[in-house]
């Protein structure tokens, strides 16, 4: 039984009923039981039963002369009394209120040796205030009378241990026999709820067993109200000096002193509750055993030896009587000493966790101790602690940012070093568990110092006279250890929150073993960014020229002016272009590799030639572009259209390994990635002055053997171009930045841990670093930032190389029409052949576009693959684009492949009905995740407005220019605020690319191929069938 604080205080009764197969019984006095609900005061008493055991033993202790009597004193020694005695806290007693009623309830406790019972009594309350006799109190006569509070709760308990005696006699509980309150057993754990209600009615009588009357009333007394106290009264015994103890009790409420055996009765309680002079008292402390033990000896004799050895045993109890001991005997008192603060530290789960000690003199005290003294035993003198000061110095603690739980300190383990340095200058001494120094480490100033093509960070972690560098310290910390041995055996704590901070960026460093023996970080010129945001992270102003100059030109990259065009170079440049110049000529006066990430349209090749053209000029060796084979012939083709002069070597064929010879005369080596895989060994032994990777993406993989194949090439410098620099994760970019700047970002675990993981979880620190790492070494514009520069429609020819067995089916199919259109004419005339030629130069254009059209499947297309690359690399970029064809197999083509690629979009070919044509382009224009329309020619002109879109891709070369003008004026409507691209796919050594040539030769023949234009057909000459024909 015991109250349970809710809205109010509630009494709650729990109850084992061991006989009923381990049932409880329970019951609570608030409303919300009485309606039938088992209530939180329930659940709230069933946890606290759990956690402690019922009071074993006697409910009370009496000491009236009949147990003295009985009871012969057995002698106990001063060690059994005290040291081995359990010492227990208060509870404090509830209030109540009073409230009215017209019946008063008296209440009577008789206490024997062994038992306590109670009797409840009622008067009724006459008008004239006058009482009635005397009753017994029933359960059916006192419901609904208005009982005071105090006087409810009794009753409570009462009803509660009736139900028991009634449970425990099976008789008279299945014949309902009327319940009432007389005699019933109160046991110990009764007995601490219902004392302190029955002093507060100022209603009990207490008597003994041998009818003599302990208190009528019953009072109750000031909350803790009494102290224990052990006076040291000197005493001689067969002619030896000593002392005898003897145990009293004082009482507060009026500083009598009372002996232990003057006292009546106490009663098994916690804490012990006794009654004296009428009063109900509280004795904070002792145990009821201690008490029987102390009544059954007496008088303690004890030496002035034994007495010095009891103070010491009993100085660490927890609740120790106050011993008055003479002078002489007593310890000295010493004020006025400060303390020492002490912590003893542990390092628990992130967490850490210190005990706290006060030190006087050479003696520690736990800082939670409630003693207001301290015992020197060698000294024996008792040292008055300063609890001001001590309070201080936890304060200053807290702001280190511990706090208290359970007795300890603790806080997050980042910071913490920095937080124990900081308390050490304060006079704290620190410690481990195995009480050796355990310091905290603080950074000490960083130096940078510079060398070839690299620069050198000193540093490290300093714990007092110790250092650690900071080499060490990271390959520490990143086991997971948080602690460092150092070199007097003791134990340093390495800054967690600063190398958290920090790690992303020195991670990136390696530690050099050619100077310091290992103590320094090695970073490239690329990572002076980094360094410069590490030193200015901690504050640290460099002094390395040469680390200054890079990186100040590194800061002042957004100042890069116009570069001058070659004069070999034909062509103009527009001005975000000539940018693109100055870039280059930055990255190559600091050895750096960067990425050209324009948008797709913006010129990344027309730049890159450029470029090259200056360097032919310089005589700085031939440079190298690794491209896929899908735009092998576009390089060669621009090469050769805007820097003539370059000698250029298209490092493929089967004769490879001659054309090696020749890299000495040439100016330009084009090849693929396939075949730099397959010559790995011996184009690794070759130096260019430029490696340019095109479409670099290409080695996103850093595993790849394509990957692995190009960071073995040799080059003064190296450029990535690609618009597309990421397209899954950031991993992609390592994979091109460690091509570039070799460990620039790190090795791929360290930018997993540093970037890639956190990225991916959201992490905008990691982020905004990377970002910042790489801004100098990514050039990347889109067309709404360069829109001024771009006048008109931008217009590309993409070369698209033949699938192998694409190329064999064209080869037949042309072989066999050169054939037959000859032999034709030779027979009949070149104007009488006319529809053989019609006939057979549709069918190479066809078997260019892809062989399917034809019926030979299974071939490929090369043609079909770039559009899909430059699809996929135009839609990851957010843009829409028109894919136009006459052959609406070749859209059918097309679609087969968008939907293998998951890719979203509309179509509408001359036999789409007017009807749905409206609704297909209000989808294109309107719905974001539609990024792509295929449109057949007939139906590309017929008053088709899609501004949405701003790429254009051509699959069929129309050189009619009525015909090509009208598609790509799709986009060019009213309402078109973009800059619009458009490519044209021209197969490569076919009829396609032929025509192309004869292009500006003459543009009417161009057209009569092209659009069955058989007038024109009469102006074909015999050289002009040849060529298109070879």
């Amino acid at each position: 039984m015991g109250t349970v604080k809710g809205s109010c205080l509630y009494t709650v009764s729990l109850d084992d009923m061991s006989s009923r197969d381990g049932e409880i019984l329970m019951f609570c006095t608030c409303p919300f039981f009485k309606q039938g609900f088992l209530c939180k005061h329930l659940w709230a008493a069933i946890i606290e039963a759990d956690k402690s055991l019922s009071a074993e033993g006697l409910p009370a202790v009496s000491c009236d002369s009949e147990y003295k009597k009985n009871q012969p004193k057995k002698k106990i020694d001063w060690q059994s009394l005290f040291v081995d005695a359990l010492w227990q806290g208060k509870q404090p007693d509830p209030p109540w209120l009073d409230g009215s009623s017209k019946f008063v309830l008296y209440y009577e406790l008789k206490v024997t040796s062994i038992t306590v019972e109670i009797s409840a009594f009622e008067r009724y309350l006459r008008k004239d205030s006058t009482l009635g006799r005397e009753r017994k109190l029933q359960a059916a006569t006192i419901e609904h009378r208005g009982l005071p509070k105090v006087d409810r709760a009794i009753i409570a308990i009462l009803d509660n241990l009736s139900d028991r005696v009634l449970r425990n006699d099976l008789f008279r509980y299945y014949q309902r026999i009327q319940k009432n309150f007389v005699d019933l057993t109160l046991e110990p754990r009764d007995l601490e709820l219902i004392l302190p209600l029955l002093a507060e009615t100022k209603r009990c009588r207490v008597f003994n067993s041998g009818k003599r009357q302990l208190a009528d009333p019953l009072y109750k007394a000031a909350p803790i109200n009494a102290l224990l106290e052990m006076k040291a009264e000197p005493k001689t015994q067969r002619g030896k000096k000593g002392f005898k103890l003897v145990p009293s009790v004082r009482l507060k409420n009026s500083g009598k002193v009372v002996l232990l055996s003057d006292i009546p009765i106490f009663f098994h309680t916690s804490p012990v509750l006794f009654i004296y002079d009428g009063y109900l008292f509280e004795l904070p402390g002792p145990s009821l055993s201690w008490i029987k033990a102390a009544l059954k000896s007496g008088e303690i004799e004890i030496s002035r030896k034994d007495i010095r050895d009891l103070v010491i045993q009993t100085e660490f109890l927890s609740e120790r009587p106050k011993f008055i001991l003479p002078d002489g005997v007593a310890p000295e008192t010493i004020q006025d000493l400060l303390p020492e603060p002490l912590l003893i530290v542990e390092l628990e789960k992130g967490f850490l966790k210190a005990k706290v000690f006060m030190k006087y003199e050479n003696l520690e005290i736990d800082w939670c101790d409630p003693g207001l003294s301290v015992l020197n035993t060698e000294s024996w003198q008792r040292i008055k602690r300063d609890r001001d000061r001590e309070s201080e110095i936890l304060i200053g603690l807290c702001d280190k940012g511990f706090q208290a739980k359970d007795g300890l300190f603790q806080r997050d383990i980042k910071g913490a070093a920095e937080a124990l340095s900081e308390l050490a200058e304060q006079g704290w001494r620190i410690q481990g568990q195995n009480r050796r120094p355990f310091r905290g480490g603080r950074i000490i100033e960083l130096d940078i110092s510079s060398g070839i093509d690299w620069f050198d960070l000193e540093g490290g972690i300093s714990f007092g006279e110790h250092l650690v560098p900071l080499p060490t310290a990271i390959r520490t910390f990143l086991r997971g250890e948080k602690t460092v041995k150092l070199g007097d055996g003791s134990t340093g704590l390495l800054p967690e929150k600063w190398l958290s901070r920090n790690l992303p960026m020195l991670e990136l460093g390696t530690a050099s073993g050619h100077k310091n023996s290992g103590k320094t970080l090695r970073f490239s010129s690329a990572q002076a960014l980094i360094l410069d945001a590490l030193l200015e992270e901690n504050e640290v102003e460099p002094v390395d020229r040469r680390f200054i100059e890079i990186r100040n030109a590194m800061k002042d990259f957004s100042g890069i002016e116009n570069f001058p065009v070659p004069a070999c170079f034909r062509g103009v440049l527009r001005p975000y272009q000539k940018d693109t110049l100055g870039w280059f000529d930055f990255l190559k006066k600091l050895g750096f590799g960067g990425i050209l990430a324009d948008d797709m349209g913006l010129g990344k090749t027309v730049q890159v030639l450029a470029w090259l053209a200056g360097e032919k000029n310089r005589k700085e060796g031939p440079s190298l572009i690794v491209s896929p084979t899908s735009v092998l012939f576009n390089w060669q083709s621009e090469a050769k259209h805007f820097v003539p002069d370059l000698k250029i070597l298209a490092y493929s064929g089967n004769n490879r390994s001659e054309l090696v010879k020749e890299l000495d005369r040439v100016d330009l080596v084009i090849t693929t990635y396939g075949l730099v895989r397959l010559d790995i060994d011996t184009l690794r032994n070759l130096r260019f002055n430029y490696i340019i990777l095109d479409e670099s993406q290409a080695i996103k993989n850093p595993n790849s053997q394509i990957a692995k194949a190009v960071r073995l090439l040799k080059a003064r410098n190296r450029l990535c171009l690609t618009g597309t620099p990421l397209e899954n994760n950031v991993r992609e970019l390592w994979s091109q930045m460690e091509f570039l700047n070799p460990r620039f970002l790190g090795s791929m675990a360290v930018f997993n841990r540093r970037f890639a993981k956190p990225i991916a979880q959201g992490d905008q620190a990691a982020l905004s670093l990377l970002q910042k790492t790489v801004k100098v070494f990514i050039l990347r514009r889109n067309k709404e930032t360069v829109a001024k520069e771009i006048l008109g429609k931008m217009e590309h020819v993409i070369l698209c190389p033949m699938t192998n067995r694409q190329a064999r089916i064209y080869s037949r199919i042309r072989d066999h029409y050169r054939t037959s259109i000859l032999t034709a004419i030779e027979r009949r005339g070149l104007n009488s052949s006319r529809i053989k030629i019609l006939e057979g130069l549709l069918r190479l254009r066809q078997a260019a576009n892809h062989p399917d059209i034809i019926g030979e499947n299974g071939a490929g297309s090369g043609k079909l693959d770039k559009l899909m690359t430059l699809i996929e690399e135009t839609i990851s970029c957010g843009h829409k684009a028109l894919v136009f064809s006459q052959f609406t197999r070749m859209l059918t083509l097309i679609r087969r492949s968008l939907d293998s690629a998951g890719i979203v979009y509309e179509y509408l070919d001359g036999r789409t009905p007017q009807s749905r044509r409206k609704d297909r382009v209000r989808r294109f224009q309107d719905i974001k995740d539609i990024k792509l329309f295929l449109i057949s020619l007939k139906a590309g002109g017929l008053g088709l407005n899609l501004t949405a879109a701003d790429y254009v891709f051509i699959v069929d070369p129309w050189w009619n220019p009525a015909v090509e003008l009208q598609a790509v004026d799709r986009t060019h409507r009213i309402g078109q605020d973009k800059k619009v691209f458009t490519y044209r796919l021209i197969t490569a050594e076919t009829v396609e690319e032929k025509v192309l040539a004869l292009q500006e030769k003459k543009r009417e023949l161009v057209s009569a191929i092209l659009n069955s234009g058989q007038d024109m057909l009469r102006r074909l000459s015999r050289e002009d069938l040849d060529l298109l024909l070879s």
